[in-house]
């Protein structure tokens, strides 16, 4: 591997100098992992990005990173980066050039940049259209990655990463796993996203191997991997119900991992306890990486139901609460995101002086053991995929037909929670949830797609005027209990 970064690094170098972005396209596959560690070795600040992102996402993600150099897969799923890359490079501006390349890492096609000549390497780029001009041009000079979230907004905002949580997270949870270079883990979770990077780059400290599977809506090629000899496995909580429904007397020599992305439910917990699979707690926010973490030697009772104790370098504390009332969770310390992208009020809002607000509630006992009560902003999480209702309802009312839109979670029982859409159409337009589902299927990620969508008259609103969220997500609530909340996404009717 370390042969094919240094190759890499030769064709990356003249794209992109110390401190300028470069965005990599990937799913889980060795491309990704060149890529970001060949990005790094020229002193870039990677922007890792999902190969489940489409077309309207990834418009917009580029637009705000300005990226002077793109790594892509050429496809996935039967999805084609190259052409999108080939219609978007000459208007992306300060982009130097496109390595394409196919899921092994090896290059299939150079792109040359539309302006290139016009942003020599380390100079400065104008902030992109939409952005506040008072934000940063370049990010910190501690800065190794910016990862994308939605945000409450929909927008896309760049979660500042700095080399320093990277490398305490990797230790960190190389520590609390007992981490050895013996040990073979499989890695379902996307590594372009803050709990899957910190679960690579924990390997990479320990000198261990990763297993990098695509997560998908079939089993095999997980199971597949685990017979292969893995010691460990990294999910959300879903990966591992769905394994224990597979695989009930477990997976021989299988010893643990870690759980993320959502609550796991102790009993899920419990039946891998029982068969010889101890699987950890972690909590942690893009903002923060991973900040806490169960260890293997905790009591069962504490690895059950707390997310452990805060890793090295971070501090927490209950806003508005006490020991035995949940309050708002808030983090300092030197790991801590610096902000956001040229995002200076989204910044100041996100802090609470030098405390970062989580927006998750939740209590810490006498022992530093942090217990979530739930979440306080407005996410659903999606077979371990957060997402942000505020961006799938901009996407829906870019649909000609669409007049208004309100999408809620909904409960599910293999995913955890799904989304539901509640759509009021253009007069006559004859939409059909169909319709809607086709349109947004190439254009946004799957785990996006709204496993029910509504057609309605009105939406339901409250005195200020605005969707009333609470009455749609009774309402879905009540269809995901009912025979028909089973039927595929689009089969719902007006």
């Amino acid at each position: 591997m370390s042969e094919a970064v240094d190759a890499f690094v030769a064709r990356l170098g003249p794209l992109a100098g110390p401190g300028e972005r470069v965005a990599v396209i990937s799913p889980n596959a060795p491309a990704l992992v060149i890529a970001l560690f060949a990005a790094w070795r020229t002193g870039a600040v990677v922007v890792p990005l999902t190969a489940r992102l489409r077309d309207y996402e990834l418009r917009r993600v580029l637009a705000d990173a300005e990226p002077a150099a793109i790594v892509s897969v050429s496809a996935h799923q039967g999805y084609s980066f190259r052409d999108l890359l080939t219609e978007l490079v000459p208007g992306l501006p300060g982009l130097r050039g496109c390595l394409i390349v196919d899921e092994a890492g090896e290059l299939e096609a150079e792109m040359v940049g539309g302006s290139e000549e016009g942003n020599p390497i380390g100079e400065e780029r104008s902030p992109s259209v939409g952005r506040a001009s008072t934000g940063p041009l370049h990010p910190p000079p501690d800065v190794a990655a910016i990862l994308y979230t939605s945000g409450t907004t929909g927008a896309p905002k760049g979660t500042l990463v700095k080399r320093g949580c990277g490398l305490a997270g990797a230790e960190g949870l190389a520590e609390r796993l007992v981490l050895d270079p013996d040990d073979a883990a499989v890695l379902v979770v996307p590594a372009s996203h803050a709990f899957g990077l910190g679960c690579l780059l924990a390997g990479v400290r320990a000198g261990a191997a990763t297993v990098l599977v695509e997560a998908s809506g079939s089993l095999a090629p997980l199971t597949g991997a685990l017979g292969q000899g893995a010691t460990l496995l990294h999910g959300p909580p879903a990966l591992f119900g769905r394994l224990l429904a597979a695989a009930p007397e477990g997976v021989p020599g299988l010893r643990g991992g870690l759980v993320a992305g959502a609550p796991c439910p102790a009993t899920v917990l419990e039946r891998l306890d029982a068969l010889e699979t101890r699987v950890l707690n972690v909590y942690g926010l893009t903002e923060t990486g991973a900040a806490t973490a169960c260890a293997a030697e905790d009591a069962p009772d504490l690895r059950h139901t707390t997310v452990g104790r805060p890793l090295a370098g971070y501090e927490f504390r209950v806003a508005g609460g006490d020991a035995d009332e949940p309050g708002e969770l808030q983090v300092r310390g030197p790991h801590v995101t610096p902000g956001y992208l040229g995002r200076p009020d989204e910044t100041a809002a996100a802090f609470d002086g030098e405390w970062l607000r989580t927006g998750d509630l939740g209590t810490i006992d006498d022992a530093g053991y942090v217990r979530i009560a739930g979440r306080a902003k407005e996410v659903v999480n999606v077979g371990g995929f957060n997402v942000f209702p505020a961006e799938v309802e901009g996407f829906l009312q870019t649909h000609p037909d669409v007049v208004q839109v309100a999408v809620v979670g909904m409960p599910h029982e293999r995913m955890g929670e799904s989304l539901a859409a509640f759509v009021v159409a253009r007069p006559d337009s004859g939409l059909t949830p169909g319709d809607l589902l086709r349109f947004a299927r190439p254009q946004i990620a799957g785990y996006k797609l709204p496993y029910a969508i509504q057609l309605v008259s009105e939406l339901p609103l409250v005195a200020s005027g605005k969707p009333d969220r609470a009455a749609l997500a009774r309402l879905a609530g009540e269809r995901a209990t009912t025979p028909s909340a089973s039927a595929p996404a689009g089969a719902s009717t007006r």
